[in-house]
């Protein structure tokens, strides 16, 4: 088994606050085929505008497999309060709508807390989910549920929605610190796989670091691969300004990259 021989790409908040145009072309330059967006207010205030951001990013040859959204407030999603439970729903929406407006075909989105021990996920969070995805289908955009803190997040909406525009990015990284057993919910949702976050770790934080330098199994991973599995191959790596260059980090991500598609098990 081995990983398929597809586009690779990198997500294009990798550590450096330069701006998005010398990332792009940074990103391009190292071999990278494709990335992913931060659509966030930190990539706003570095580089003036979102809407900006794909036409730069495409002008240095790059594709955009997806646009990724902040992880902090998913939370609102399953609130009590119906004033911000519908401002967070409406905010889905308008990235989509920026989706849509862009030609990007996916977005990356979250639904368990940002908390060290994330309640059971509720029918309110069905509820924005159900509300969110209608839009998407009508948009014609995927979400693309990220395997976070508690896996069965993923389980608790991919199970009750059935739908080609509600699918599963998994997250390699996430995987093997928060999860009992990693790589069941690859195997689980494995079918509906529509994005990737591959990275590494040290067995116990949320590094971010490239394939091979911590301690994720990835022998593993690859085993439990879907077979299906055409997309761009993506990592969401951070890299240390202090330690090395944008250049250096972005030359070693590529290799991690293309030693994980070489192995074969």
């Amino acid at each position: 088994m081995k990983l398929p021989d597809s586009k690779v790409g990198i997500f294009s908040w990798f550590g450096w606050r330069i701006h998005i145009s010398q990332r792009a072309q940074l990103i391009k330059k190292a071999g990278f085929d494709a990335t992913s967006l931060w659509w966030a207010d930190e990539e706003k205030a570095n580089t003036g505008s979102l809407d900006d951001l794909p036409k730069i990013v495409r002008d240095s040859g790059l594709e955009i497999d997806n646009i990724h959204i902040p992880f902090k407030e998913a939370h609102l999603l399953s609130s009590e309060n119906p004033s911000e439970r519908k401002k967070m729903v409406d905010l889905h929406k308008q990235w989509i709508d920026d989706c849509s407006k862009h030609n990007i075909g996916k977005l990356v989105f979250h639904t368990c807390p940002d908390c060290p021990n994330p309640p059971a996920p509720t029918k309110l969070l069905l509820d924005s989910v159900e509300e969110i995805l209608k839009f998407a289908e009508s948009a014609k955009v995927i979400l693309a549920a990220e395997n976070t803190r508690k896996s069965d997040y993923v389980d608790f909406i991919l199970e009750k929605f059935d739908s080609d525009y509600l699918r599963f990015c998994y997250d390699s990284g996430h995987d093997f610190i928060w999860n009992s057993r990693p790589t069941d919910i690859l195997k689980k949702w494995g079918h509906k796989l529509a994005a990737t976050h591959l990275h590494d770790n040290k067995g116990s934080d949320d590094d971010h670091m490239l394939p091979f330098t911590g301690k994720i199994d990835w022998r593993k991973i690859i085993s439990n691969w879907p077979k299906d599995y055409k997309g761009v191959l993506m990592l969401e790596v951070l890299g240390d300004d202090k330690l090395q260059s944008a250049e250096s980090f972005l030359s070693a991500a590529f290799k991690s990259i293309i030693k994980l598609k070489s192995i074969e098990t």
